[in-house]
């Protein structure tokens, strides 16, 4: 929507019609309040932070990025957009520190808020990683949760991003209050959600009518077996369409990310520091970082949503992970080759005998 482009449909129109001046003149005493009217609409929709110059039928995109102050230590997200329609959303999340984080979203019951969330849920999650890190039971912590914190809905987000990356995660949002948080902890076990990390966000009853994402070439259908991946990872740029296909039993959900691994990363360092539960699990500092390098994914969401996220792959070594469990991982790796490598590869399915393939036999 630019307003320009109103003004000048008002001109053609006097023009087409050769309005004259009186004409003219009354024509637009009629239409000014008009324009007037959607200019401020247009002005409401750049104040509420909503992306207007998508075009029509696509999700509106909510741009958040997370950053670190060094003098307080803060951790935050930061964004103008307050209030969105329901439907088809795309968080463009740009992590502009030196740390992993993630965006995750509570659909909240009720009227609850995100400040209810921060005195009644998050203290007392803090406090049962507290006892963990000192070796005692959580359970007298999460024995005062409140009786509403059973009736929160997670709703996806954006996965695990390293510093210095973009990732565009599109997931579909019913009505309500909504929290987007990060859960990543610094080394003492404070989460970042107790440093600032979480923020409102409000889904109107009005729809966006934005239509689902197509052209997917990448298909996940996550459960308790895996990935169900189709399709096949090439070097270059992918949309992956994740469809949540199980409930998962526990605090755990089925969700995707992905990690890109060095040559002598143990994939079992990863899928252990995956468990937010251990002391030193999802611990993300200078002195303590991650164990991979991670570009992003798809986290938890109700049984039959899809959601979409798009990577951009370079020849190396990655796995997708699933935060699960240290002792109950899923996990699968993959690597991706160079040009020259994939094509002798290629060449070497119908010359098993040739002597540049007896390695690959």
């Amino acid at each position: 929507m630019k307003t320009k482009n109103n003004i000048s449909t008002i001109k053609n129109i006097i023009e087409k019609y050769d309005i004259g001046y009186g004409s003219s003149r009354a024509f637009g005493l009629i239409i000014l309040p008009v324009l007037i009217a959607a200019s401020l609409a247009l002005t409401n929709c750049k104040d509420s932070g909503v992306n207007t110059d998508d075009q029509e039928g696509d999700p509106v995109v909510v741009e958040v990025k997370a950053s670190h102050n060094h003098e307080t230590g803060e951790h935050l997200f930061e964004t103008d957009t307050k209030e969105v329609p329901s439907g088809w959303v795309t968080f463009r999340f740009i992590n502009a520190t030196e740390y992993v984080h993630f965006l995750f979203l509570d659909h909240l019951p009720g009227d609850k808020t995100v400040e209810d969330q921060k005195t009644e849920i998050f203290p007392i999650f803090q406090e049962a990683m507290y006892l963990i890190m000192e070796g005692k039971d959580p359970n007298k912590a999460y024995a005062k949760l409140p009786a509403w914190s059973a009736d929160i809905v997670y709703r996806g987000g954006p996965g695990f991003l390293s510093g210095g990356n973009t990732i565009e995660t599109t997931v579909f949002l019913p009505s309500g209050n909504y929290v987007m948080e990060c859960y990543v902890k610094n080394d003492d076990g404070t989460y970042h959600y107790t440093n600032g990390m979480a923020k409102g966000l409000t889904v109107t009853e009005e729809s966006s009518d934005a239509k689902e994402p197509t052209g997917a070439d990448i298909r996940m259908n996550l459960s308790s077996d895996g990935f169900g991946i189709e399709g096949e990872m090439t070097a270059g740029q992918h949309t992956v369409a994740v469809t949540f296909n199980e409930k998962a039993p526990g605090l755990f959900g089925y969700d995707v990310h992905l990690a890109r691994l060095d040559e002598d990363t143990d994939i079992k360092t990863v899928t252990t520091w995956m468990d937010g539960f251990l002391p030193d699990g999802q611990v993300s500092t200078l002195d303590s970082p991650a164990p991979a390098y991670f570009l992003g994914g798809a986290h938890d969401m109700p049984v039959g949503n899809t959601a979409y996220f798009s990577v951009n792959l370079e020849p190396g070594r990655y796995a997708w992970v699933m935060e699960q469990a240290a002792n109950a991982s899923i996990y699968e790796e993959f690597t991706i080759l160079n040009q020259s490598a994939a094509i002798q590869v290629e060449e070497c399915k119908d010359k098993r005998h040739s002597p540049a393939c007896f390695d690959r036999n």
